[in-house]
Protein backbone atom coordinates (compact mmCIF):
# COMPACT_ATOMS: atom_id res chain seq x y z
CA UNK A 1 0.00 0.00 0.00
CA UNK A 2 3.06 2.10 0.95
CA UNK A 3 4.14 1.72 -1.94
CA UNK A 4 2.03 2.90 -4.45
CA UNK A 5 0.19 5.37 -2.74
CA UNK A 6 3.74 7.59 -2.24
CA UNK A 7 4.05 8.30 -6.24
CA UNK A 8 0.28 9.37 -6.35
CA UNK A 9 0.82 11.48 -3.50
CA UNK A 10 3.54 13.28 -5.46
CA UNK A 11 2.17 13.30 -8.93
CA UNK A 12 -1.14 14.74 -7.16
CA UNK A 13 1.27 17.41 -5.36
CA UNK A 14 2.46 18.01 -8.93
CA UNK A 15 -1.15 18.66 -9.93
CA UNK A 16 -1.11 21.33 -7.72
CA UNK A 17 1.63 23.10 -8.85
CA UNK A 18 0.88 26.76 -10.28
CA UNK A 19 2.12 25.56 -13.71
CA UNK A 20 -0.07 22.80 -14.14
CA UNK A 21 -2.91 24.66 -12.93
CA UNK A 22 -2.19 27.51 -15.58
CA UNK A 23 -3.80 24.49 -17.73
CA UNK A 24 -7.24 25.76 -17.05
CA UNK A 25 -7.11 29.00 -17.74
CA UNK A 26 -5.12 28.68 -20.81
CA UNK A 27 -7.80 25.90 -21.89
CA UNK A 28 -10.56 28.21 -21.30
CA UNK A 29 -8.99 30.69 -23.27
CA UNK A 30 -8.38 28.45 -26.53
CA UNK A 31 -11.87 27.55 -26.12
CA UNK A 32 -13.11 31.42 -26.06
CA UNK A 33 -11.20 31.43 -29.54
CA UNK A 34 -12.75 28.73 -30.79
CA UNK A 35 -15.91 29.63 -30.06
CA UNK A 36 -15.50 33.38 -31.31
CA UNK A 37 -15.73 31.72 -34.64
CA UNK A 38 -17.96 28.31 -34.05
CA UNK A 39 -21.13 30.30 -35.02
CA UNK A 40 -19.53 32.45 -38.25
CA UNK A 41 -17.28 30.48 -40.10
CA UNK A 42 -19.37 28.95 -42.58
CA UNK A 43 -20.99 32.55 -42.96
CA UNK A 44 -17.59 34.06 -43.34
CA UNK A 45 -16.37 31.40 -45.99
CA UNK A 46 -19.54 31.85 -48.43
CA UNK A 47 -20.14 35.10 -47.98
CA UNK A 48 -17.52 37.64 -46.45
CA UNK A 49 -14.91 35.86 -48.39
CA UNK A 50 -17.43 35.28 -51.29
CA UNK A 51 -16.15 31.92 -52.17
CA UNK A 52 -19.38 30.15 -51.81
CA UNK A 53 -21.24 26.98 -49.73
CA UNK A 54 -19.11 24.47 -51.62
CA UNK A 55 -15.97 26.03 -50.11
CA UNK A 56 -17.24 25.78 -46.77
CA UNK A 57 -17.45 22.11 -47.36
CA UNK A 58 -14.30 22.03 -48.98
CA UNK A 59 -12.49 23.46 -46.14
CA UNK A 60 -14.46 21.09 -43.38
CA UNK A 61 -13.58 18.42 -45.37
CA UNK A 62 -10.08 19.17 -45.88
CA UNK A 63 -8.95 20.00 -42.51
CA UNK A 64 -11.02 16.65 -41.23
CA UNK A 65 -8.92 14.23 -44.03
CA UNK A 66 -5.87 16.20 -42.85
CA UNK A 67 -6.35 16.12 -39.36
CA UNK A 68 -7.45 12.77 -39.57
CA UNK A 69 -4.00 11.34 -41.51
CA UNK A 70 -1.99 13.85 -39.14
CA UNK A 71 -2.82 12.83 -35.89
CA UNK A 72 0.15 9.35 -35.90
CA UNK A 73 2.57 11.63 -36.90
CA UNK A 74 1.79 14.08 -34.23
CA UNK A 75 2.52 11.24 -31.98
CA UNK A 76 5.27 10.27 -32.84
CA UNK A 77 6.99 13.77 -33.33
CA UNK A 78 5.96 14.28 -29.73
CA UNK A 79 7.90 10.90 -28.62
CA UNK A 80 10.41 11.88 -30.40
CA UNK A 81 11.12 15.54 -30.59
CA UNK A 82 9.31 16.25 -27.17
CA UNK A 83 5.61 18.37 -26.66
CA UNK A 84 7.66 21.55 -26.34
CA UNK A 85 8.43 21.55 -30.15
CA UNK A 86 5.49 19.53 -31.24
CA UNK A 87 3.27 21.81 -29.80
CA UNK A 88 5.00 24.58 -31.44
CA UNK A 89 4.83 23.51 -34.66
CA UNK A 90 1.03 22.36 -34.40
CA UNK A 91 0.09 25.73 -32.65
CA UNK A 92 2.34 27.93 -35.13
CA UNK A 93 0.22 26.00 -37.95
CA UNK A 94 -3.13 26.13 -36.23
CA UNK A 95 -2.61 30.16 -35.95
CA UNK A 96 -1.26 30.31 -39.50
CA UNK A 97 -4.60 28.70 -41.08
CA UNK A 98 -6.92 30.88 -38.65
CA UNK A 99 -5.07 33.90 -40.19
CA UNK A 100 -5.50 32.74 -43.87
CA UNK A 101 -9.03 31.88 -43.01
CA UNK A 102 -9.33 35.68 -41.83
CA UNK A 103 -8.89 37.05 -45.27
CA UNK A 104 -8.36 34.04 -47.64
CA UNK A 105 -9.09 35.25 -51.60
CA UNK A 106 -9.02 31.61 -53.34
CA UNK A 107 -10.40 28.31 -53.05
CA UNK A 108 -6.72 27.00 -53.10
CA UNK A 109 -5.78 29.24 -50.01
CA UNK A 110 -8.73 28.09 -48.34
CA UNK A 111 -7.10 24.43 -48.92
CA UNK A 112 -4.47 25.62 -47.65
CA UNK A 113 -5.72 26.56 -44.78
CA UNK A 114 -7.57 24.09 -44.20
CA UNK A 115 -4.71 21.58 -43.88
CA UNK A 116 -2.68 23.83 -41.75
CA UNK A 117 -5.42 23.69 -39.32
CA UNK A 118 -5.76 19.85 -39.77
CA UNK A 119 -2.56 19.02 -39.28
CA UNK A 120 -2.07 21.92 -36.97
CA UNK A 121 -4.14 20.47 -34.57
CA UNK A 122 -3.26 16.49 -34.98
CA UNK A 123 0.42 18.01 -34.01
CA UNK A 124 -0.80 19.42 -31.12
CA UNK A 125 -2.89 17.56 -28.90
CA UNK A 126 -0.96 14.47 -28.81
CA UNK A 127 1.61 16.93 -27.26
CA UNK A 128 -1.01 18.62 -25.04
CA UNK A 129 -2.54 15.87 -23.96
CA UNK A 130 1.10 13.74 -23.52
CA UNK A 131 2.08 16.63 -20.97
CA UNK A 132 -1.35 16.34 -18.93
CA UNK A 133 -0.70 12.89 -18.99
CA UNK A 134 2.85 12.91 -17.40
CA UNK A 135 1.85 15.34 -14.75
CA UNK A 136 -1.55 13.41 -13.71
CA UNK A 137 -1.36 10.05 -11.57
CA UNK A 138 -3.12 7.25 -13.08
CA UNK A 139 -6.24 7.91 -9.88
CA UNK A 140 -6.64 11.14 -11.20
CA UNK A 141 -6.98 11.44 -14.88
CA UNK A 142 -10.48 10.67 -15.70
CA UNK A 143 -11.58 13.65 -13.47
CA UNK A 144 -8.55 15.63 -15.09
CA UNK A 145 -9.94 15.17 -18.50
CA UNK A 146 -13.14 15.83 -17.62
CA UNK A 147 -12.51 19.16 -16.42
CA UNK A 148 -11.29 19.69 -19.60
CA UNK A 149 -14.32 18.62 -21.34
CA UNK A 150 -16.18 21.38 -19.36
CA UNK A 151 -13.50 24.03 -19.05
CA UNK A 152 -14.19 23.48 -23.39
CA UNK A 153 -17.84 23.33 -23.30
CA UNK A 154 -17.74 26.33 -20.82
CA UNK A 155 -15.24 28.57 -22.99
CA UNK A 156 -17.03 27.49 -26.33
CA UNK A 157 -20.42 29.15 -24.93
CA UNK A 158 -18.37 31.91 -24.07
CA UNK A 159 -16.71 32.41 -27.45
CA UNK A 160 -19.92 32.19 -29.21
CA UNK A 161 -21.82 34.72 -26.92
CA UNK A 162 -19.20 36.56 -27.09
CA UNK A 163 -19.10 36.71 -30.69
CA UNK A 164 -22.51 38.46 -30.79
CA UNK A 165 -21.36 40.97 -28.95
CA UNK A 166 -18.36 42.14 -31.15
CA UNK A 167 -19.76 41.66 -34.18
CA UNK A 168 -22.17 44.88 -33.53
CA UNK A 169 -18.17 47.02 -33.28
CA UNK A 170 -15.90 45.02 -35.81
CA UNK A 171 -15.38 43.08 -38.46
CA UNK A 172 -16.30 39.43 -38.75
CA UNK A 173 -13.05 38.72 -39.73
CA UNK A 174 -11.09 40.20 -36.81
CA UNK A 175 -13.06 37.30 -34.90
CA UNK A 176 -10.04 34.67 -36.92
CA UNK A 177 -7.39 36.74 -35.94
CA UNK A 178 -8.24 36.36 -32.06
CA UNK A 179 -9.06 32.84 -32.65
CA UNK A 180 -5.30 32.70 -34.12
CA UNK A 181 -4.16 34.22 -30.98
CA UNK A 182 -5.69 32.25 -28.27
CA UNK A 183 -3.71 29.06 -29.18
CA UNK A 184 -0.84 31.21 -27.71
CA UNK A 185 -1.48 30.37 -24.04
CA UNK A 186 -1.79 26.72 -24.42
CA UNK A 187 1.23 26.67 -26.24
CA UNK A 188 3.26 28.28 -23.69
CA UNK A 189 1.41 26.12 -21.15
CA UNK A 190 2.90 23.29 -22.84
CA UNK A 191 6.56 24.84 -23.12
CA UNK A 192 6.72 25.67 -19.76
CA UNK A 193 5.59 22.58 -18.18
CA UNK A 194 6.54 19.79 -20.19
CA UNK A 195 10.12 19.45 -18.56
CA UNK A 196 12.24 16.61 -19.49
CA UNK A 197 11.75 15.29 -16.39
CA UNK A 198 7.97 15.27 -16.75
CA UNK A 199 8.11 13.34 -19.91
CA UNK A 200 9.10 10.31 -19.27
CA UNK A 201 6.23 8.83 -19.25
CA UNK A 202 6.16 10.49 -23.13
CA UNK A 203 8.94 8.22 -24.13
CA UNK A 204 12.09 10.11 -22.94
CA UNK A 205 14.58 8.06 -21.07
CA UNK A 206 13.96 4.28 -20.83
CA UNK A 207 12.92 3.12 -17.30
CA UNK A 208 15.28 1.11 -15.08
CA UNK A 209 15.03 -2.93 -15.94
CA UNK A 210 13.69 -2.17 -19.44
CA UNK A 211 15.75 -2.83 -22.59
CA UNK A 212 14.92 -2.75 -26.60
CA UNK A 213 11.26 -0.61 -27.48
CA UNK A 214 8.30 -2.07 -26.22
CA UNK A 215 5.65 -2.04 -28.59
CA UNK A 216 2.84 0.18 -28.96
CA UNK A 217 0.03 -2.74 -30.40
CA UNK A 218 -2.17 -5.22 -28.84
CA UNK A 219 -4.97 -6.93 -29.43
CA UNK A 220 -6.34 -4.75 -26.24
CA UNK A 221 -4.95 -1.63 -27.43
CA UNK A 222 -6.59 -2.16 -31.23
CA UNK A 223 -10.02 -2.69 -29.74
CA UNK A 224 -9.40 0.70 -27.54
CA UNK A 225 -9.24 2.30 -30.54
CA UNK A 226 -12.06 1.14 -32.75
CA UNK A 227 -14.15 1.84 -29.62
CA UNK A 228 -12.73 5.13 -29.60
CA UNK A 229 -13.85 5.70 -33.65
CA UNK A 230 -17.06 4.33 -32.77
CA UNK A 231 -17.99 6.77 -29.76
CA UNK A 232 -17.13 9.43 -31.81
CA UNK A 233 -19.19 8.15 -35.17
CA UNK A 234 -22.18 7.72 -32.93
CA UNK A 235 -21.58 9.97 -30.12
CA UNK A 236 -21.17 13.99 -29.66
CA UNK A 237 -20.92 14.36 -33.25
CA UNK A 238 -24.78 13.27 -33.68
CA UNK A 239 -25.75 15.75 -31.62
CA UNK A 240 -24.82 18.25 -33.78
CA UNK A 241 -25.78 16.94 -36.88
CA UNK A 242 -28.12 14.03 -36.96
CA UNK A 243 -30.45 14.75 -34.16
CA UNK A 244 -30.88 18.34 -34.96
CA UNK A 245 -32.52 17.16 -38.30
CA UNK A 246 -34.28 14.07 -37.06
CA UNK A 247 -36.22 16.76 -34.76
CA UNK A 248 -36.68 19.24 -37.44
CA UNK A 249 -37.30 17.85 -40.95
CA UNK A 250 -38.64 14.61 -40.02
CA UNK A 251 -40.58 14.95 -36.62
CA UNK A 252 -41.67 18.53 -37.17
CA UNK A 253 -40.11 20.08 -34.20
CA UNK A 254 -39.70 23.61 -33.85
CA UNK A 255 -36.48 26.07 -33.91
CA UNK A 256 -37.17 26.87 -30.37
CA UNK A 257 -37.42 23.34 -29.31
CA UNK A 258 -34.13 22.51 -30.93
CA UNK A 259 -32.16 25.28 -29.08
CA UNK A 260 -33.94 24.05 -25.67
CA UNK A 261 -32.63 21.08 -26.52
CA UNK A 262 -28.57 22.46 -27.38
CA UNK A 263 -29.15 24.60 -23.86
CA UNK A 264 -29.91 22.13 -21.83
CA UNK A 265 -27.47 19.49 -22.82
CA UNK A 266 -24.61 22.33 -22.57
CA UNK A 267 -25.73 23.00 -18.71
CA UNK A 268 -26.45 19.38 -18.31
CA UNK A 269 -22.59 18.52 -18.68
CA UNK A 270 -21.50 21.22 -16.29
CA UNK A 271 -23.70 20.54 -13.54
CA UNK A 272 -22.88 16.57 -14.39
CA UNK A 273 -19.32 17.28 -13.79
CA UNK A 274 -19.49 17.15 -10.36
CA UNK A 275 -22.52 14.85 -9.75
CA UNK A 276 -21.16 12.34 -11.63
CA UNK A 277 -17.21 12.69 -10.56
CA UNK A 278 -17.54 10.72 -7.77
CA UNK A 279 -19.40 7.22 -9.40
CA UNK A 280 -16.89 7.64 -12.84
CA UNK A 281 -14.10 7.63 -10.22
CA UNK A 282 -15.41 4.65 -8.93
CA UNK A 283 -15.78 2.70 -12.29
CA UNK A 284 -12.57 1.41 -14.11
CA UNK A 285 -11.57 3.12 -17.23
CA UNK A 286 -13.71 1.03 -19.99
CA UNK A 287 -16.59 0.43 -17.44
CA UNK A 288 -16.81 4.35 -17.30
CA UNK A 289 -16.69 4.20 -21.23
CA UNK A 290 -19.46 1.19 -21.42
CA UNK A 291 -21.54 3.15 -19.68
CA UNK A 292 -21.02 6.52 -21.90
CA UNK A 293 -21.99 4.08 -24.67
CA UNK A 294 -25.08 2.89 -22.42
CA UNK A 295 -26.34 6.44 -21.77
CA UNK A 296 -26.28 7.35 -25.44
CA UNK A 297 -28.26 4.16 -26.23
CA UNK A 298 -30.82 5.08 -23.48
CA UNK A 299 -30.75 8.83 -24.86
CA UNK A 300 -31.55 7.31 -28.50
CA UNK A 301 -34.52 5.36 -26.92
CA UNK A 302 -35.89 8.34 -25.46
CA UNK A 303 -35.57 10.37 -28.67
CA UNK A 304 -37.01 7.74 -30.44
CA UNK A 305 -40.22 7.81 -28.04
CA UNK A 306 -40.47 11.69 -28.41
CA UNK A 307 -41.14 11.08 -31.84
CA UNK A 308 -44.21 8.71 -31.45
CA UNK A 309 -45.27 12.06 -28.90
CA UNK A 310 -45.21 14.21 -31.22
CA UNK A 311 -48.66 15.82 -32.52
CA UNK A 312 -50.59 13.81 -29.88
CA UNK A 313 -48.80 14.70 -26.39
CA UNK A 314 -46.61 17.67 -27.08
CA UNK A 315 -45.85 18.19 -23.53
CA UNK A 316 -44.80 14.34 -23.25
CA UNK A 317 -42.36 14.92 -26.52
CA UNK A 318 -40.92 18.30 -25.19
CA UNK A 319 -40.46 16.44 -21.74
CA UNK A 320 -38.57 13.05 -23.28
CA UNK A 321 -36.62 15.44 -25.33
CA UNK A 322 -35.18 17.22 -22.22
CA UNK A 323 -34.74 14.26 -20.80
CA UNK A 324 -32.75 13.35 -24.22
CA UNK A 325 -30.52 16.19 -23.71
CA UNK A 326 -29.83 15.25 -20.24
CA UNK A 327 -29.32 12.13 -20.62
CA UNK A 328 -26.48 12.40 -23.60
CA UNK A 329 -24.96 15.00 -21.20
CA UNK A 330 -24.78 12.37 -18.51
CA UNK A 331 -22.77 9.91 -21.58
CA UNK A 332 -20.79 13.01 -23.00
CA UNK A 333 -19.02 13.19 -19.02
CA UNK A 334 -18.50 9.75 -18.89
CA UNK A 335 -16.85 9.43 -22.11
CA UNK A 336 -14.82 12.69 -22.22
CA UNK A 337 -13.34 11.29 -18.52
CA UNK A 338 -12.50 8.19 -19.50
CA UNK A 339 -11.66 7.78 -23.77
CA UNK A 340 -7.85 9.18 -23.14
CA UNK A 341 -7.18 6.83 -19.94
CA UNK A 342 -8.55 3.79 -21.32
CA UNK A 343 -6.70 4.12 -24.20
CA UNK A 344 -3.16 4.95 -22.54
CA UNK A 345 -4.07 2.74 -19.70
CA UNK A 346 -3.17 -0.19 -22.19
CA UNK A 347 0.31 1.03 -23.70
CA UNK A 348 3.83 1.02 -22.21
CA UNK A 349 4.50 4.61 -20.42
CA UNK A 350 6.96 5.50 -22.91
CA UNK A 351 4.67 4.55 -26.12
CA UNK A 352 1.48 7.46 -24.58
CA UNK A 353 2.78 10.48 -27.12
CA UNK A 354 2.46 7.52 -29.80
CA UNK A 355 -1.29 6.24 -28.44
CA UNK A 356 -2.68 9.63 -28.30
CA UNK A 357 -1.83 10.40 -31.76
CA UNK A 358 -3.57 7.22 -32.79
CA UNK A 359 -6.48 7.80 -30.46
CA UNK A 360 -6.32 11.46 -32.51
CA UNK A 361 -6.80 9.58 -35.92
CA UNK A 362 -9.72 7.10 -34.80
CA UNK A 363 -11.66 9.86 -33.03
CA UNK A 364 -10.79 12.53 -36.48
CA UNK A 365 -12.25 9.81 -38.71
CA UNK A 366 -15.52 9.22 -36.57
CA UNK A 367 -16.28 12.87 -36.26
CA UNK A 368 -16.13 12.70 -40.36
CA UNK A 369 -18.26 9.60 -40.85
CA UNK A 370 -20.03 10.02 -38.27
CA UNK A 371 -22.45 13.04 -40.16
CA UNK A 372 -22.29 10.60 -43.12
CA UNK A 373 -24.17 7.99 -41.41
CA UNK A 374 -26.75 10.54 -40.10
CA UNK A 375 -27.87 11.88 -43.35
CA UNK A 376 -27.93 8.37 -44.77
CA UNK A 377 -30.38 7.44 -41.91
CA UNK A 378 -32.09 10.87 -42.27
CA UNK A 379 -32.62 9.78 -45.83
CA UNK A 380 -33.44 7.06 -46.61
CA UNK A 381 -34.73 5.58 -42.96
CA UNK A 382 -37.54 7.91 -41.80
CA UNK A 383 -37.52 9.20 -38.06
CA UNK A 384 -37.88 6.27 -36.48
CA UNK A 385 -35.54 4.30 -38.40
CA UNK A 386 -32.53 6.94 -37.86
CA UNK A 387 -33.39 6.27 -34.44
CA UNK A 388 -32.74 3.09 -34.88
CA UNK A 389 -29.16 3.42 -36.55
CA UNK A 390 -27.85 5.35 -34.12
CA UNK A 391 -29.44 3.40 -31.23
CA UNK A 392 -27.81 0.12 -32.96
CA UNK A 393 -24.26 2.12 -33.31
CA UNK A 394 -24.14 2.94 -29.81
CA UNK A 395 -25.25 -0.72 -28.96
CA UNK A 396 -22.16 -2.20 -30.93
CA UNK A 397 -20.04 0.73 -29.59
CA UNK A 398 -21.17 -0.98 -26.34
CA UNK A 399 -20.62 -4.70 -26.90
CA UNK A 400 -17.27 -3.38 -28.41
CA UNK A 401 -16.65 -1.86 -25.10
CA UNK A 402 -17.36 -4.91 -23.34
CA UNK A 403 -14.50 -6.54 -24.45
CA UNK A 404 -12.23 -4.56 -22.85
CA UNK A 405 -13.89 -5.28 -18.95
CA UNK A 406 -11.65 -8.58 -19.22
CA UNK A 407 -8.44 -7.53 -19.57
CA UNK A 408 -6.86 -5.25 -16.72
CA UNK A 409 -7.59 -1.22 -17.97
CA UNK A 410 -4.57 -0.25 -15.67
CA UNK A 411 -0.86 0.52 -16.40
CA UNK A 412 1.73 -2.14 -15.53
CA UNK A 413 4.01 -0.36 -14.01
CA UNK A 414 6.69 -0.38 -11.09
CA UNK A 415 5.58 1.56 -8.19
CA UNK A 416 6.96 5.10 -8.74
CA UNK A 417 6.94 4.96 -11.91
CA UNK A 418 7.44 8.14 -13.96
CA UNK A 419 3.36 8.87 -14.11
CA UNK A 420 3.18 8.49 -10.74
CA UNK A 421 6.15 10.65 -9.53
CA UNK A 422 7.21 14.14 -9.70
Amino acid sequence: MTATSTPARSAGAAQRDGRFLLLWPATFLSAVGSGLVYPVTAIHIASDLRLGVASVALFYGVLAVAATAGAPLGGSLTARLGPRVTALLGGSGQMAAWVVVASARSEPQLAGAAVLSGLGGALFFPALFSTILAGTPEALRKRTFGLRYTVVNLGVAAGAALSGVLLAHTARSSLFLANAASYLPLMLWVRWHAGRERMRAAGAPEEEGRTGREPLWSPAFTVALLVNFLMSTFGAVQLESTVPLILKRLAGQSLSMISVVTVVNSIAVVALQRVLRARIDRLGHAAAVAAAAALWVTAYLLGAASGGAVGHRAVLADGLLVAFAVVFAAGEVAAASSLTPMIVALVPERQIARATGFAGSAWSLGTLVGPSVGAAAVASAGPSGSWVVLTAGGACTLGLTRLLLRPRTTPRRAAGSAAGSD
